[in-house]
Order: C-alpha cells, then sequence, then structure tokens
C-alpha cells in the first residue's frame, strides 16, 4: 500500500452555552462555519482530498456533505465517529458538574471517566478505532480526511502514534482545527502539522 496523509478536521464552533456536549445535536454557529471554511481551503492547498468521512452530527454532517458533493468525493457517514457518550451529563452545565464532580475533568483528561448512562473509555476507543479501520478498507487516494470531533482525535492520535491517552488530550485541535498523519500500513505514524484555523 502506499502511504497517505490523514487530515483529522474538527468540527467548528458551536452554541454550547457553557454545557457538556457529546452527542447532542448542535449546528455550527457562523463563526464555526467560518473557522471551517478556512481550515478546508488551508487542507486544499497542502493537497487535494481524495476521500472523506464524517460524523453524522450536525456539526460535521452538513460541512462534510456539501464538500463531498461539490468536490465529487466519495463520504462516508459513519456514527462511530460520533463524540463520546456522556449519558446522564450530556447538555449539562458544566459548573453544576463541577460543583458536583470536582474530579471530572482529570478523569476526563486521564481517560477514566464513565458517566452515569455514558460510555467507557474503552467502549469509545472501541467503536472509534473500528470505525477507522472499516473506512481504509474502502478510502482511496493519498489525502483521507475525517471531520469529526475532539475526543475522537484524541482517540485517534493515542493509538496512530502510540501514546498515552493523556499525552495525546495535550496535543489539543481546536475547534476548526485540523491535524495530519503521514500514514503506511505496517508503519507507525508520524505528525505532519497540527494547526488552528487560519486567521481566527
Amino acid at each position: 500500500m502506499n502511504p497517505y496523509t490523514l487530515t483529522l478536521l474538527r468540527h467548528g464552533d458551536i452554541d454550547h452555552a457553557g454545557r457538556l456536549i457529546g452527542l447532542t445535536d448542535l449546528p455550527l454557529t457562523e463563526r464555526g462555519q467560518a473557522q471551517l471554511a478556512r481550515s478546508w481551503q488551508r487542507v486544499c492547498e497542502l493537497a487535494p482530498v481524495t476521500a472523506m468521512a464524517s460524523s453524522p452530527l450536525l456539526r460535521c454532517r452538513e460541512f462534510a456533505v456539501q464538500h463531498a458533493l461539490h468536490g465529487s468525493l466519495t463520504l462516508q457517514v459513519d456514527p462511530r465517529f460520533a463524540e463520546i457518550d456522556f449519558g446522564d451529563w450530556d447538555g449539562q452545565p458544566k459548573a453544576e458538574l463541577e460543583a458536583a464532580h470536582p474530579d471530572w475533568r482529570e478523569q476526563l483528561a486521564r481517560g477514566e471517566l464513565t458517566p452515569p448512562g455514558g460510555e467507557s473509555y474503552e467502549q469509545f476507543r472501541t467503536r472509534v478505532l473500528a470505525g477507522l479501520a472499516d473506512w481504509m478498507t474502502v478510502a482511496r487516494g493519498s489525502h483521507r480526511l475525517l471531520v469529526t470531533h475532539g475526543g475522537v482525535i484524541t482517540v485517534l492520535l493515542a493509538e496512530l502514534l502510540g501514546a498515552n491517552f493523556s499525552v495525546a488530550k495535550l496535543m489539543t485541535v481546536q475547534r476548526g482545527g485540523f491535524v495530519q498523519l503521514s500514514m503506511l500500513e505496517g508503519h507507525p505514524a508520524y505528525l505532519l502539522r497540527l494547526e488552528s484555523t487560519c486567521g481566527d
């Protein structure tokens, strides 16, 4: 198999109003749309996209469908690329969670948080990696782009770079930003670039 570039593009800004957002389906704000437009232009300047995949959540899917159609690209929308399921905590104000569970942020950063009714890190990791493996069997070309969420990107960075989840968490991809990896089957991935949205 020839080497290829994998771009992990995080969705842009959403109106979360201080709430914890996982599977809650929110659209992009105007700022979020502008962030993704700038990042898409930058990504395409680096190399033409040859295949796309996306989370089914609105903040990823609408953008992915629009650009896949415009570029006549194959698009795979896969629920396994959705953000982690925070269960009963999804949509709750972060300030209230902070008061009731002071260490929840630290647990989340270490991959040790399982919210009531939600996914464990291992469940989340398993579905994300299965989604990537299946997509790679059908994706073609030298530049494959996934439109997804911060949690999904952290899982993939940890796995593909052979890093601990807490270490991968430090390589934060800002909303609307992207990270690129050079991929070759049977070899470790290596980091090409990590960029915030241009001019944001």
